[in-house]
């Protein structure tokens, strides 16, 4: 027995499992723990923050009350007035915004994937595109169009102008051929810092990306999620500046067009508490609807409750995001200095809780080996492919027993790269290295 036909928006959802959920579900299987499972899958992949766990139990368990009345009954869908008060303090002591932030320009949501879902339906009609620069965040996919019906366009451009103002080049010629298919393009996503790259856009390069959308009549929508996370801030390398804090915002872009992305999943350690917010400080209509939508993201009253008084210790938060920074970078050292050793190719980072790398070709020459598909002849002239990356995808989780996220996941048109999650305890990074490096040796 089936029933009625479902709608074909159901239908489509239904007929495309993301890549990532099959190892997804194995790692939830089988998941490594030291005493009771050694042998089980290590996660290397989610883009988690296990370093400050213990800081955040220590606090969160110190500040956790008795439930209330109020925690009983409806709260305010888009966060109540004090939650929205702590999360503009934020914006104010670390954004370094221009104008203050008030909280009455921001939405609250369970999760960034919510916020961006909404944006996808208050922006976008169905079948109108958004464009990012690929590699992307994996999820975005499903955020901009299982459900709201935007086309993600994830726009393929040489690693080494990920980080350039050349790429716009690649952008002008991705809108012109959505118009000369006759469709719009209505959003421009950028995340900075990158995900999966690690690394804050230098300025100009998202002045010339805001100038692109301006002249395209595209709304910009900067997800800044990782704006804390940033644990290199040498001279050497492009630091983070919010478009907040931008002097000259509209001599690129109407700033009423422009929408910054941030939450608690990434900075602070708490993905489990779905919780992100949408700040939009030039445009009320936004606001308003997607105030409009936010019945659909309640969060319960006990959680908007303890995240604000979480929040308001501002001590506790300023202390325990530069301890985090700390701790992101000594755990960045470690992966680095053993990339390093053994000649694997990787993206510098300066932010976030992952690198960017390409496994060398070994990875690939042994498990075709081991299946006999090669002669050991054969073995000098393999090179990576998009059939071979996913086949030692599955072969890591499997055989080696690490779950890293595939660079297919992430829209990537270069194949073997895998993006690598740094930010978990020392003891488990090792014996990822330890693994991975097994997995590579001839």
């Amino acid at each position: 027995m089936t029933g009625p036909e479902l709608s074909t928006g159901a239908q489509a959802a239904t007929s495309k499992v993301p890549l990532l959920f099959r190892a997804i579900q194995k790692l939830m299987d089988d998941p490594y723990c030291k005493n009771t499972n050694p042998s089980g899958i290590i996660n290397a992949g989610t883009a988690a923050n296990i370093l400050i766990q213990p800081l955040l139990l220590e606090r969160l368990n110190s500040i956790s009350e008795e439930f209330i009345a109020s925690d009983l009954e409806y709260n305010s869908p888009y966060g109540s007035a004090a939650l929205r008060a702590e999360i503009a303090n934020i914006f104010d002591r670390h954004f370094a915004p221009v104008t203050k932030v008030s909280p009455e320009d921001i939405v609250v949501t369970n999760g960034c994937t919510s916020a961006i879902e909404m944006l996808t339906f208050a922006i976008c009609n169905p079948g109108d595109h958004v464009l990012i620069p690929a590699p992307c965040y994996m999820a975005l996919e499903g955020d901009i169009s299982l459900r709201a019906q935007g086309v993600i366009t994830p726009v393929q451009l040489p690693l080494e102008d990920s980080m350039d103002v050349r790429q716009i080049e690649y952008f002008e010629k991705a809108i012109a051929d959505i118009k000369a298919k006759g469709k719009e393009a209505k959003m421009l996503f950028l995340m900075s810092p990158h995900n999966p790259l690690g690394a804050s856009y230098p300025k100009k390069v998202l002045q010339a990306f805001l100038k692109f959308a301006s002249e395209h009549n595209l709304y910009a929508v900067v997800d800044e999620i990782y704006a804390l996370s940033v644990f290199d801030r040498s001279e050497a390398v492009a630091p983070f500046e919010s478009v907040l804090s931008w002097t000259d915002l509209d001599a690129y872009i109407d700033p009423a067009s422009v929408i910054v992305l941030h939450g608690l999943s990434k900075d602070f350690g708490l993905n489990g508490f779905r919780m992100g917010w949408v700040l939009s400080p030039w445009n009320k209509n936004i606001i308003n609807v997607l105030r409009c939508y936010s019945p659909f993201g309640y969060r319960p009253s006990y959680t908007d409750r303890i995240i604000t008084k979480f929040l308001a210790d501002r001590e506790y938060i300023d202390s325990m995001l530069q301890i985090s920074q700390g701790m992101l970078a000594s755990n960045y050292q470690i992966i680095t200095e053993f990339l390093n050793q053994h000649a694997f190719r990787y993206i510098p980072c300066t932010a976030g809780h992952f690198v960017w790398l390409q496994l060398p070709i070994n990875a690939c020459t042994k498990m075709l080996r081991a299946r006999g598909d090669i002669s050991a002849e054969e073995a000098n002239s393999v090179k990576w492919t998009k059939e071979n990356e996913v086949m030692v995808w599955d072969d890591l989780v499997d055989k080696f027993r690490v779950y890293i996220p595939t660079g297919q996941s992430f829209f990537s048109a270069d194949p073997g790269w895998f993006r690598l999650t740094f930010s978990i305890g020392k003891d488990e990074l090792q014996l990822v290295l330890d693994r991975l490096l097994e997995a590579c040796s001839p």
